[in-house]
């Protein structure tokens, strides 16, 4: 019989076993070590007790990761979602996401996002049957180093603190990052985040803050007035200097930037793929309860 749990009856292990499972026949293998796995959760604010699971016999066989965070208010984010392949076509995914929704409307969240790889179209549409709709769109790149090697600048980086830099990023931006590039996102990683920046006559002029073990560029920016003038170069070849890769990846950069859309091609960037950031409000438990009585099991 199929039951739904919250995910903190779980051990992190079996949670992870469970998402390795459910993504292996995925447009994109995420067969990711448990430490990889532990990260990734943890910067993207994963509450255990806000996240449910299925069961069948005993065997965790669907899942809604759920993450929040201080900046976003009353809102929820699916850090993951999946449903082992066995156990698919039974609804379960439907089921979980009706577990989540009650549950997070009682603790007062009214709000839920996530990100679908377009090409998914499956999911995709699972999503916008359950209520989902798009808001924004996200490409992914790939700068491989030796496209990048003849590019030189005059402007010299230095190492930063990232609480330095927090409080003058927005300030640089044209798009607010994705939920897994928020300033929660790199203070979490803590040590794991590198960053670099620019100062012109005392202000921020640019910034970069980027894995060190995964060369993920989780953001970069350069002042309105300073742009086309050689400063991302200097952030991406401070940043090459300290990843021991053949390339720097962008997740899920937010297409309407223009500025970093151009930049990136301008620089020998490559497309890897594209997601949908798809939202939902969430339904009060009152208006909730009579769905909840069919997936209680």
């Amino acid at each position: 019989m199929i039951l739904f749990r919250r995910a903190s009856e779980f051990s992190l292990s079996q949670l992870h076993q469970v998402m390795v499972l459910a993504f292996s026949d995925y447009v994109i293998r995420m067969d990711m070590p448990l430490a990889d796995f532990e990260r990734m959760i943890r910067a993207r604010g994963f509450d255990a007790e806000l996240s449910w699971v299925a069961t069948d016999n005993e065997q965790l066989v669907g899942f809604w990761f759920i993450g929040k965070q201080d900046a976003y208010p009353g809102t929820i984010y699916a850090v993951s979602t999946g449903t082992v392949p066995n156990a698919r076509g039974k609804g379960i995914a439907s089921k979980l996401f009706a577990k989540v929704e009650e549950y997070a409307a009682q603790q007062g969240y009214h709000h839920v996002q996530l990100e679908v790889i377009t090409s998914n179209t499956a999911a995709v549409k699972a999503y916008e049957k359950l209520g989902f709709q798009t808001k924004r769109n996200f490409q992914c790149f790939s700068l491989h180093k030796a496209a990048f090697a003849d590019r030189n600048s005059e402007r010299m980086p230095v190492p930063a603190d990232w609480a330095e830099i927090e409080p003058k990023a927005a300030g640089l931006w044209e798009c607010a990052p994705s939920w897994q590039n928020t300033a929660f996102a790199i203070r979490v990683l803590a040590d794991g985040v590198a960053a670099y920046k620019i100062e012109q006559n005392g202000q921020l002029a640019g910034y970069i803050a980027f894995t060190r073990k995964t060369g993920a560029v989780m953001q970069i920016a350069v002042a309105p007035d300073k742009r086309r003038q050689g400063y991302a170069t200097a952030l991406l070849t401070a940043a090459f200097a300290n990843v021991n890769k053949e390339a720097l990846t962008f997740i899920n950069l937010d297409e309407g930037d223009e500025t970093i859309m151009q930049a990136l091609s301008k620089l020998g960037a490559t497309k890897t793929l594209q997601q949908y950031e798809m939202h939902r409000a969430l339904q009060t438990s009152t208006a909730h309860g009579q769905e909840s009585m069919l997936t209680t099991p």
